[in-house]
């Protein structure tokens, strides 16, 4: 057991993970050991990209944690919950997660972590005004974190309250942890705020700041793509997509967008047959997407394959009014 914690406390989690298992072979019943396995397999799971492995990670996770709470019902512990609420929210599971949640907050009212996962569980069950309170006293228990500020105004333009969303952040921001990792996410909450309200350039300004502060940070790139091409500077927008879709740890959405955004430098060079696998690809990820499908409606009008922009038309058609109220 020392050696598992050791492991877990070194952020060793794979080694962790394979030592608790031989430890539950052995006791299946040990309960600190089924919290320590069921806490290193969601440690993993931060970092797979793969949608499939991270499921599988807190699939895992979630047969420990309630194993857990079988063996010990009346265990007391919010951080228990919390695990479940999140093997909940992953899988899907909304009734469940947000039953958890609850419980979570119940027994530590002042776990910011509580709070927010309470928030996300409203989310998936379509409450975004709870969602909202559940976020905002995530945030004010740990005002410094700018993770949870983010989270508030995800949840503001979701509901598609943009002025709010900058107002709050600007009411915020002197609150927030002066370390790069918090800043950068500030900056990259401002940019996101001043895209909604389409101020390009001070968006622009934000994310560059942001990367300055983290520029190891791969979230970033395929946005730093977008930005350079809104402002016109399709050269550093190109090389922007080229790192992004070059990233090993660039999640498909991050990717497809790069994709899509040097489909459009292409088609703005007269390039529209290497322009079409792009934006073709970016598509199959970013399903109903608008700008993708105009962009490659319009290329592929230019190579003359109309029977194939009429299609991707009608879908596009089709999006729009499922969208519509």
């Amino acid at each position: 057991m020392s050696t598992l914690e050791q492991a877990f406390s070194n952020g060793d989690y794979h080694t962790a993970l394979k030592i608790g298992r031989t430890l539950l072979a052995q006791d299946p019943n040990d309960l600190q050991t089924l919290l320590m396995c069921g806490a290193s397999c969601i440690e993993l799971a931060r970092g797979l990209t793969d949608r499939g492995a991270n499921i599988g990670a807190h699939k895992e996770a979630l047969t420990y944690f309630e194993r857990l709470v079988r063996l010990d019902p009346n265990h007391g512990q919010s951080r228990v919950h919390q695990s479940l609420a999140r093997c909940h929210l992953v899988l899907a599971s909304h009734v469940k997660a947000l039953g958890h949640a609850k419980l979570a907050v119940q027994l530590d009212s002042a776990s910011a972590m509580a709070q927010r996962l309470l928030g996300e569980s409203w989310q998936q069950n379509g409450n975004p005004s709870n969602a909202l309170i559940a976020f905002k006293a995530a945030h004010q228990l740990e005002p410094g974190s700018a993770d949870y500020l983010e989270a508030v105004q995800d949840q503001l333009h979701k509901m598609r309250r943009f002025g709010e969303s900058l107002q709050y952040i600007e009411k915020h921001r002197g609150k927030v942890l002066s370390d790069p990792k918090n800043q950068s996410t500030l900056h990259w909450c401002l940019h996101v705020a001043w895209l909604s309200l389409n101020k390009v350039h001070r968006a622009h300004e934000a994310i560059i700041k942001a990367h300055d502060l983290t520029p190891d940070e791969p979230r970033l790139l395929s946005s730093l793509a977008v930005s350079y091409y809104r402002v016109g500077d399709f050269e550093k927008s190109e090389n922007w997509c080229d790192q992004t879709l070059a990233h090993r740890g660039t999640p498909p959405r991050a990717r497809a967008v790069a994709q899509r955004t040097k489909g459009q430098i292409l088609m703005h060079q007269n390039q529209y047959a290497k322009a079409k696998p792009l934006l073709e690809s970016a598509l199959t990820v970013l399903e109903g997407d608008g700008t993708t499908m105009l962009a490659l409606i319009s290329t592929l009008r230019r190579l003359g394959e109309t029977e194939q922009a009429k299609a991707v038309a009608n879908q596009y058609r089709k999006s729009v009014e499922k969208k519509s109220p």
